[in-house]
């Protein structure tokens, strides 16, 4: 499909952030696209409009209102338990893909595409490309700075006059020339002639199926840990792991980190695959994590993503001083005890010793089936 009629196209941006989530960029979102497309050559043939705090109500209204040729929006999504709008106290609402499915069924003779910004949207996805031409959703969590740089290759590639699947591609190439390793996570879905959603092929590389649901491990089985941190903090992060020895020992958890990985594996994937598999991820807060784009809007990103979705348990751990405050973590309860940074403890292994013991309780917990 292409927008290069003269007929001008209207693009409504639907987000959603309650005050109850992890703080998002969206504002800067709205506005990088806004401004790609003032300055687009095609620029007189698009309006965008725009919703901000929606509630599940908000969305109808706006479609009767509106008439949106391209929907887009950004915001949280949970997987199977829907995407995250907010009630009417601002709280988190969830809403299905049925559901969405089942609203923009009834504009499929308007709506030509919708743009799912939001982590683990590929479930809503393929419910809605039943019914609509062209859906984009994200096959795993998503950082803020690759969906801003998607949506900006995205639209300014449409406000050129591209065809949907050209900004598709442009989309992803632009997350993979600012350097974030996440260029494979949006997903396109068309739907075919008979109605059922195909998926096409990122540029150069198929599409990884979206991760699929959390295993839930058997009462004695070991739970899986996963070690984010800078390879700037590697004596400590070793340190942590010599005294994680006995909780390996008792076969409670296995613990991995990025130096496991062996020469010519796929570092990314493995990287992927242990974030999506891992039940309690530990975040090594200092201030490299912090400055790192792979350690805050990659991995972290995730982590949160999956602690938000019920299928994981974050715990931050504060190695050194650094500001921390008003990240998506802080609202977590962190380590040591009373947020004290490791460093500035007289005696290391007693830093480590508590660290440990909070680590342990959560691997209890885990393993008597509380969350």
């Amino acid at each position: 499909m292409n927008f290069s009629s003269s007929h001008s196209q209207s693009i409504l941006f639907l987000a959603a952030n309650p005050k109850n989530t992890t703080r998002l960029r969206l504002d800067q979102e709205l506005r990088d696209i806004g401004e790609g497309l003032q300055r687009a050559q095609k620029r007189d043939q698009f309006k965008l409009e725009q919703r901000l705090a929606v509630r599940p109500r908000d969305i109808q209204r706006a479609m009767l209102d509106l008439n949106p040729q391209i929907i887009h929006f950004s915001g949280h999504g949970t997987g199977d338990k829907g995407l995250v709008f907010e009630d009417e106290i601002g709280n988190a609402k969830l809403v299905d893909g049925d559901a969405l499915a089942g609203l923009f069924k009834l504009f499929a003779d308007q709506i030509r595409c919708v743009v799912l910004n939001g982590c683990y949207s590929e479930v809503q996805a393929h419910a809605i490309a039943q019914h609509i031409d062209y859906v984009i959703g994200m096959n795993q969590a998503i950082g803020d700075r690759a969906a801003i740089e998607f949506a900006v290759g995205f639209y300014d590639a449409l406000g050129a006059g591209r065809p949907i699947e050209f900004a598709y591609k442009l989309g992803c190439a632009a997350i993979q020339m600012a350097g974030i390793a996440e260029h494979l996570t949006p997903v396109l879905l068309k739907k075919s002639t008979s109605g059922d959603a195909t998926i096409q092929p990122t540029p150069d590389i198929s599409v990884p199926s979206a991760p699929q649901a959390s295993v839930e491990q058997p009462h004695n089985s070991p739970i899986d840990v996963f070690i984010s941190y800078s390879h700037k903090d590697d004596e400590l992060r070793e340190e942590l792991v010599t005294q994680l020895a006995n909780l390996r020992r008792q076969g409670k958890i296995t613990a991995w980190h990025d130096r496991a990985i062996e020469a010519g594996e796929e570092w990314e994937a493995q990287i992927k695959q242990r974030l999506q598999s891992a039940r309690i991820i530990l975040l090594l807060i200092s201030p490299p994590f912090m400055a790192s784009d792979y350690c805050y809007d990659v991995e972290m990103q995730q982590a949160i993503a999956r602690h938000n979705a019920g299928t994981a348990r974050v715990i931050p751990i504060i190695l050194r001083p650094c500001d921390w405050q008003d990240s998506p973590f802080s609202k977590l309860q962190v380590l040591p005890q009373d947020a004290k940074p490791v460093t500035q403890w007289s005696d290391r292994d007693a830093a480590f010793l508590n660290v440990v013991e909070g680590i342990r309780k959560a691997v209890n917990s885990l393993r008597n089936g509380s969350k």
